[in-house]
């Protein structure tokens, strides 16, 4: 008989999944390379959609009251945000558009419509490789939303999974200034998750907020998507380090100095699971339904928005080098890949684009 105090697989699964996302909620962070504080730059911490981000303020009048006035302005943005984009949250927009177990147009905000909109575009010129729809698929290998904690699904679960995604299920009508925005799908069972474009689109939200309140030299970062805005304190670009792809530890992979541009990061080495001696990793290729195997180790894309960036990483994760490189070439995206060589040392891969 086994002892009381045995833990069976399901239950040693669960708790290595949450051990994983408590320690690392803040997945494939950039992090900073002026680590040093200075009274030349005001910073904020706190948290949002299951991560941590921080702000960085440079200038003058860097008092308490600037930072209520911060305060203030990036929680009422990333409470908009959470309101339009959140799979968590059961009065969202997205999560209450895939409850909406109809064909009919459902009224959005039109923040939500061209988020999706620009989703669906990048998934036609990806081949599928980015895709909004994917989210029940990634649940049933284990992650994000609803995810279930009893191994692999069988063929027949992915079967039918796949059959309920697809850019071509979804549209979004942009409404012009005061009137009504629309997202529809011709799949009652389709469902969204915007989480691969979502952090990035509140980094760019809360840059706006904080251009809106005449701060025009800040950085920002959501889960490793950043956006640096004008210069750092005492002058210059803001200096932000690439983190090397490594499941223990910290270490910088590179320097890249950023002014009014945006980076972002995706990798598969903080979050996967082993299963019967397979590593299975939640980067999912939405075209074959199944986890991503010898993909890169991270992207990282610089552009001009963070929502760009973050989603296009992501698309580049699922494509992999070559197909990935050559449709970034193809975009004119800024994108390095970090590739395992064959006995375990990291390769960089750059698009044509890259040059920092």
């Amino acid at each position: 008989m086994a002892s009381p105090l045995e833990l069976d697989r399901r239950t040693l699964r669960l708790i290595a999944i949450a051990f994983v996302l408590l320690a690392l909620l803040s997945v494939h962070r950039l992090y900073f390379a002026d680590e040093a504080e200075t009274r030349e730059v005001l910073v904020l911490q706190g948290r949002t959609m299951g991560t941590r981000y921080s702000i960085r303020i440079a200038g003058d009048g860097l008092d308490e009251t600037l930072r209520g006035r911060i305060e203030e302005e990036t929680t009422k943005r990333l409470d908009e945000v959470d309101r339009w984009m959140s799979n968590w949250n059961p009065d969202a927009e997205v999560s209450r558009f895939n409850a909406h177990l109809e064909t009919s147009p459902f009224p959005v905000s039109r923040e939500t419509a061209a988020l999706v909109s620009f989703s669906l575009e990048l998934a036609e010129a990806s081949g599928g490789a980015f895709d909004i729809s994917v989210g029940p698929l990634v649940a049933l290998w284990g992650f994000g939303s609803g995810a279930r904690i009893d191994g692999p699904p069988s063929e027949d679960e992915i079967s039918d999974r796949l059959s309920h995604m697809g850019r071509h299920l979804l549209s979004a009508e942009i409404a012009n200034a005061g009137g009504d925005s629309f997202l529809s799908k011709s799949d009652p069972e389709t469902k969204i998750d915007l989480s691969a474009i979502a952090k990035g689109y509140g980094v760019d939200h809360v840059s706006a907020g904080l251009t809106k309140l005449g701060r025009l030299d800040h950085l920002i970062e959501i889960g490793g998507e950043v956006r640096a805005s004008g210069e750092r304190p005492g002058g210059g670009a803001w200096r932000v380090a690439v983190e090397a792809p490594i499941e223990e530890g910290r270490a910088i992979q590179s320097v890249v100095e950023l002014v009014d541009r945006s980076m972002a990061t995706s990798g598969d080495y903080r979050i996967f699971y082993d299963e019967d001696g397979k590593r299975y990793s939640h980067t999912l290729d939405p075209r074959t339904g199944r986890p991503v195997e010898d993909g890169p180790a991270s992207a990282s894309v610089i552009a001009a928005s963070a929502a760009e960036a973050d989603a296009w990483a992501t698309t580049l994760m699922v494509l992999g080098a070559e197909e990935g490189l050559a449709l970034a070439d193809t975009h004119g995206v800024a994108a390095l890949l970090l590739m395992r060589g064959p006995s375990g040392e990291i390769v960089e891969r750059k698009s044509q684009a890259w040059k920092f």
